[in-house]
């Protein structure tokens, strides 16, 4: 059990390193007690996009669907 939380913190610590945010800040989104920027959000898609079953080879757009505010 001590192995799993060690990875986890070594986990976290890289995760908030990539997304350039504090490690309190990441928590709190991984909580749900706030949402994280959409950048961020994008940025963290491309972690899970390019996880350990994506081809090195493979490089794709970023793209978004943005809804607008109806006025």
């Amino acid at each position: 059990k001590a192995g799993v939380a060690m990875a986890t913190q070594l986990w976290a610590a890289r995760l908030a390193e990539f997304l350039r945010v504090p490690r309190g800040r990441l928590a709190r989104w991984l909580a749900g007690e706030e949402p994280p920027p959409q950048e961020v959000f994008l940025d963290a898609l491309d972690v899970i996009a390019d996880g350990p079953y994506a081809s090195p080879e493979r490089r794709r757009p970023r793209v978004a669907i943005l809804h607008q505010n109806k006025r």
